[in-house]
């Protein structure tokens, strides 16, 4: 007998999913965007991964006011909540390579809204042949991706956009904080100028962030990478130009070349030694906080 395991979504199925509060005001309070999924904070409203998905990439976009009904909301409201969509689905094309998309409110609970008293937008993905016989005759999505590897990818396609960063002549890059397995030591870049730096590159034309993000693991430090999650943003000026960078945790395994690069501009270090050995202040804050968040640091300062 074949057996699709999902256990995460026991806590759906159990109904511990539920909350007496809402959810949509609860989580950007929270202040913990990574943990409670939020992609992007607007003046208005927000945006935020689905975490019981209809389908890979399912994201909504929601007003931070507590409205169950469009009238309810001022006019800059509905105009951010709805400039978001567009920003949303191409980042989700480039990102996911996606066919389509079902975009959609549902008002009230006679009209399915599962949380009907706040207004969401609900901004689903969709291929070629995913409704598959899963749907039809179980009534169950597949979903081939985990849910912090999504987040990743669609924060770095928000996080670079001109939406976001604000200067379109800023050059957008993307980096990775790889763990080296099985001893999940991270791997630095030792610079031509002599910095310790997290590797990173150039954004081609077209390219994914996340798919620059395990290019530079491959060239700059001959490993083989797979994302895990989120890392973080840094906005700096280098050589007069403004930058962006997207950073990607990822896990690796030694490329062919992996030999020639470790010792002599790779360094494989533990996760401590790794934060201090940083050359920019910026990025150990930012490496200490990705390395906590996956539980191989504790939550102190740095």
């Amino acid at each position: 007998m074949e057996r699709l395991w999902a256990p995460w979504r026991l806590q759906y199925v159990e109904g511990g999913a539920r909350q007496p509060a809402c959810i949509f005001c609860t989580k950007p309070a929270a202040g913990r965007d990574v943990e409670e999924l939020i992609l992007y904070r607007g003046k208005h409203a927000f945006l935020i991964m689905n975490l019981f998905p209809y389908n890979t990439g399912h994201v909504m976009a929601v007003p931070f006011q507590h409205a169950a009904d469009l009238a309810e909301l001022d006019e800059p409201t509905i105009a951010e909540l709805f400039s978001l969509i567009p920003w949303l689905t191409t980042a989700q094309r480039r990102a996911l390579g996606c066919d389509g998309f079902n975009i959609g409110l549902n008002v009230g609970a006679v009209a399915g809204a599962g949380i009907s008293d706040h207004l969401h937008v609900h901004v689903v993905p969709r291929w070629q042949g995913d409704a598959n016989f899963m749907p039809i005759l179980a009534n169950t999505m597949v979903i081939p991706e985990l849910i912090p590897i999504t987040y990743a990818k669609l924060r770095g396609e928000l996080e670079l956009s001109a939406l976001v960063g604000g200067d379109p002549e800023t050059v957008p890059q993307a980096g990775v904080i790889a763990l080296l397995e099985p001893e999940r030591q991270v791997l630095l870049r030792r610079a031509h100028d002599g910095t310790i730096v997290l590797p990173k590159g150039h954004v081609e034309p077209g390219e994914a962030a996340y798919r620059t993000a395990l290019r530079e693991a491959r060239e700059e430090l001959g490993v083989q990478a797979q994302l895990l999650g989120w890392g973080g943003v840094l906005h700096f000026t280098l050589g007069g130009e403004q930058r962006r960078v997207v950073y990607f945790l990822a896990s690796a395994v030694p490329g062919p070349d992996f030999s020639t690069h470790l010792g002599r501009d790779t360094l494989a270090l533990p996760p401590a030694e790794a934060v201090e050995a940083l050359t920019h202040e910026s990025a150990r804050q930012l490496l200490h906080d990705a390395l906590v968040r996956l539980g191989l640091l504790p939550a102190h300062a740095c």
